[in-house]
């Protein structure tokens, strides 16, 4: 069966399918028929009475039907920005204005994905007359820095990504960041730290931006440099300085004047001289723009005749061979002929100049482009356009009329929208799927809607479309994969930084605290807590200072800023994080509601399990379960769980975990914070790995252990994923003598930390280094951060990892608080320290600690003290200590550690020998 082909479509009408370079195209039944009946009659104007007689043979009132699937046929089309494809002819009928083929299907094989990683859009138009500019750009290979300048709308990004594609193969991945929709400084680092993947909570992105570079090989492609020129070239300049295989391809305005720079600066198209030969003319790179665009436009039939050509050098030579001037008048010839387009471009063009002769030349003559562009345009259009302007980014179709039909209707301004598309002034985004205005272009409609007095409204409107993204965004949270997630909502944060910014000069605070509280997945998921704190703590400054009349958002906010605390600032953040946290909660019971009091609650206990006060925990989680019942189950479970694990009530922390994990289920995450604090099915493996491992279950430990690493790179949530390494994988790895494994996800550890500026965890990575006696470390520093840090888990962690290096001092800070969980290992420790000082009250320690893990069932601490208590023995001793050891080892189900069991052996083979001597 053949199959009708145009552009990058397969019609195969037998079989009723759509597709888009090989992708299915999503359309209705109607709409195929219409599309079949126009491209069987490709070029030619089809009636609506044909369409009507083809589709709705029976049908005798099928006029509405045909435009509303008319409407539809167009979003389909728009999956390759061919939505204007099908044009309407006034009084006439319908066309579809493009080449079709009628062809017999191939067989087609599937491209493989490209190795490279990143997000360089694809190139959606040619790039005509830039070849030897492009070369030069390619010098790139063997410098840091290369800038292209050049006015607004000469081509600079067009010729930025022609370049980037040409160089990929050299990188391991290409990054493109378009400062364009970055609406303040202050925002690159975040934004660039976001788009390389790293959730950065710190004050300062850089460090771990440059972390994460510092050993890769990229190109980093900075578009649209101009209006943040400053901190483009600080960041810029540092990158390239602390990161020896990246490369940097800029765009902008003027250089970024920092050393290594390489500046290419990009003027305007060739132009035919005056009385230049027709044959010559088409040579010149503006012609062959503005006949490329042309053909794009609309089929043109036959060559250009002679007199036609010399027409075309009229306009691009009145054009100065400005590319983005020549595509926009290129749009217009299908409506006013070549003839009447060159007449009437002559005199906005001389008069418009005349006002504007402070202006370079080249911007006077986009200008007058924009002003003449803008003239031809309906009243419908100009409003339209005027209200795109306050996007920041790309935006949806549905987001567009959300915004434009308050000032248009819903109808006028989905025509508006598709005639914008059709004279080039809306385009598609790079990624295909969503509209964007140039920055030239919105740049200029954002001065129109200023002048038409509208903006206050219409920024308005966007604000308010905002607040529904964004709770669309929250309920899809616990529903979609985090990378579709991501995909979906991730782009959103320009217009919201946007949308806050108006909320604050209109003094619109309650759609501001709205804002935020609905948009705290999105700025935890980018990385961007830190900028996130700085809007939260205004919200609750004013809380503070008035009662908030709304103890909804108030409790929203005040969950908010009590993660974002806890996460920033480390320990010092604690106690302010406490007291949003129970300030949440009290604005929450205030409401019975039980979901955002659990949040809170689950906030206040995971500072006092951070603190050591995990009795003080429980308590706070059980009456959290008596308040709220079963609803608070799976949250309290987990959180007995992690408190009781600590201590030292190893079956009941077991018990509690697989509960925890049990009601996980099969949700896509299973955290209570929005991805701001730990995800349940991390903290409940790492219990039951760690429990299992101090029970001397040590193939059920390393069981849980596989799962809970594998789980958590592959989830890859920094703040979960050190949680698990810190303390999960990394103590139970060292304690198992397994160093190999412990220094590899120590390392994980230290480059997740550093790279996402996490410093509570960077304190864990400091304490493990000092507790394995790593030469690097400053002892001094580290032990006074463990102080400073107070009893707690880290604190215990470090200390049971390091052993008898630890020193008395920290072990006996450690046992001053909660340490049930290794308690035995730490009087332990402090009776080998006593002893190995001459100091025989060591033994009682050492008897009490076995009896400590005896009451526990702690097999792994009981091996240790009945080794310890073999080894300081005496000949009084030797039997009880021999028997001792003999029935401690028969306690085990699995084999011990390794290396505890060793020492067993030869604790035995020792003892043995003593006796027979004795």
């Amino acid at each position: 069966m053949s199959t009708i082909r145009f552009l990058d479509f397969e019609l195969d009408v037998s079989r009723r399918l759509l597709a888009h370079r090989g992708e299915p195209v999503k359309i209705g039944s109607r709409a195929m028929d219409i599309l079949a009946v126009l491209a069987s009659r490709s070029g030619e104007v089809v009636s609506s009475s044909e369409i009507l007689g083809a589709v709705w043979p029976d049908s005798v009132s099928a006029e509405n039907s045909l435009r509303v699937h008319l409407v539809a046929l167009r979003k389909a089309l728009a999956v390759a920005d061919a939505g204007s494809l099908v044009q309407s002819v006034a009084g006439r009928g319908y066309i579809l204005s493009a080449t079709v083929r009628v062809t017999q299907p191939a067989v087609e094989t599937v491209r493989p994905l490209g190795q490279n990683k990143g997000n360089l859009p694809g190139k959606s138009t040619g790039v005509i007359g830039r070849e030897s500019f492009v070369a030069r750009c390619l010098e790139l290979r063997h410098s840091r820095v290369m800038t292209i300048v050049g006015t607004g709308g000469i081509g600079k990004t067009t010729v930025a990504l022609e370049v980037a594609h040409l160089l990929k193969e050299d990188h391991e991945a290409v990054y493109f960041l378009d400062l364009a929709a970055l609406g303040s400084t202050g925002a690159i680092a975040p934004t660039l730290a976001s788009l390389l993947g790293l959730s950065v909570y710190g004050e300062d992105p850089l460090p771990g931006i440059v972390s994460a570079l510092s050993r890769q090989n990229v190109l980093l492609v900075f578009d649209n440099c101009e209006h943040v020129i400053a901190e483009a070239a600080q960041i810029i300049e540092r990158m390239v300085r602390t990161c020896p295989d990246v490369k940097v391809l800029a765009t902008s305005r003027e250089p970024l004047s920092i050393q290594a720079e390489t500046i290419r600066r990009l003027g305007s198209l060739d132009v035919p001289e005056e009385g230049e030969v027709s044959a010559q003319a088409m040579q010149r790179s503006a012609v062959a723009l503005f006949i490329d665009r042309m053909e794009q436009s609309f089929e043109m039939g036959a060559p250009l005749r002679r007199e036609q050509m010399d027409v075309v050098t009229g306009i691009v030579r009145k054009l100065e061979g400005i590319p983005l001037a020549i595509e926009f008048a290129a749009t217009r010839v299908v409506d006013l002929g070549l003839e009447q387009l060159l007449a009437s471009l002559d005199q906005p063009l001389t008069v418009l100049r005349r006002g504007r002769r402070t202006a370079p030349r080249r911007q006077q003559t986009l200008q007058a482009t924009l002003d003449w562009s803008y003239g031809f345009l309906t009243e419908n259009e100009k409003s339209v356009l005027q209200a795109l302007s306050v996007f920041a980014y790309s935006f949806s179709r549905e987001g567009a009329l959300a915004v434009c039909e308050m000032a248009v209707g819903k109808e006028e301004a989905e025509d508006a929208i598709w005639g914008l598309q059709s004279k080039s002034l809306l385009a598609r985004s790079e990624s295909g799927r969503a509209l964007r205005l140039l920055e030239t272009t919105r740049e200029y409609a954002a001065i129109k809607l200023a002048a038409a007095g509208r903006q206050g409204d219409v920024r308005l409107a966007h604000a308010s479309l905002l607040l529904i993204r964004m709770r669309e965004a929250e309920l899809q949270w616990d529903k979609l994969q985090t990378a579709q997630w991501m995909s979906g909502y991730g782009i959103l944060i320009h217009d919201l930084r946007l949308a806050l910014a108006f909320c604050e000069e209109a003094g619109q605070t309650r759609l501001y605290h709205e804002l935020l509280a609905s948009s705290v997945t999105l700025w935890t998921q980018l990385g961007l807590m830190n900028e996130q704190l700085r809007h939260i703590e205004k919200a609750v400054r004013s809380f503070d200072l008035e009662p908030s009349t709304d103890a909804l958002l108030e409790t929203q906010l005040r969950s908010a800023y009590g993660s974002i605390a806890y996460n920033v600032h480390s320990v010092d953040g604690d106690a302010e994080a406490r007291r949003q946290f129970e300030l949440a909660a009290r604005s929450a019971r205030s409401l019975n509601d039980a979901t955002r009091l659990l949040r809170a609650g689950s906030g206040v206990c995971a500072l006092l399990t951070t603190q050591g006060r995990y009795r003080d925990a429980n308590q706070v989680a059980l009456e959290l379960q008596r308040d709220l019942g079963e609803a608070a189950e799976p949250a309290v479970n987990r959180i007995l769980a992690h408190n009781n694990h600590y201590l030292g009530a190893h079956d009941d922390a077991y018990e509690y975990a697989a509960r925890a994990l049990r009601a996980n289920g099969q949700a896509v995450r299973g955290t209570l914070t929005s991805g701001a604090n730990f995800g349940q099915k991390t903290l409940s493996l790492m219990v039951m790995a760690k429990t299992a491992f101090i029970r001397g279950q040590i193939e059920m430990s390393l069981e849980h252990l596989d799962e809970l690493t594998s789980d958590i790179l592959l989830v890859d949530h920094p703040i979960s994923t050190c949680l698990g390494l810190a303390v999960g994988a990394c103590p139970i790895y060292f304690g198992l003598g397994e160093l190999e494994l412990g220094y590899r996800f120590l390392g994980i550890l230290r480059d997740i930390s550093t790279r996402n500026s996490l410093y509570r965890w960077q304190e864990w990575v400091e304490g493990y280094e000092y507790a394995l006696g790593a030469g690097n470390v400053d002892h001094e520093a580290a032990i006074a951060c463990l102080r400073h840090g107070g009893n707690g888990p880290r604190l215990e962690n470090i200390v049971a990892v390091a052993g008898k290096l630890a020193g008395l001092d920290l072990i006996e800070l450690a046992l001053a608080g909660e340490a049930g969980w290794c308690q035995a290992e730490l009087v332990r420790l402090k009776g080998e320290i006593l002893l190995d000082r001459g100091d025989r009250c060591g033994r009682g320690l050492l008897l009490d600690a076995y009896r400590i893990a005896e009451g526990q069932s702690a097999l792994t601490w009981q091996l240790k003290c009945a080794n310890s208590l073999a080894k300081h023995g005496s000949h009084q001793t030797l039997e009880a200590d021999r028997e001792r050891v003999e029935r401690t080892l028969g306690l085990f189900s699995y084999s011990p550690v390794k290396g505890d069991m060793k020492t067993a052996e030869a604790a035995l083979k020792f003892l043995a020998a003593e006796a027979q001597e004795a």
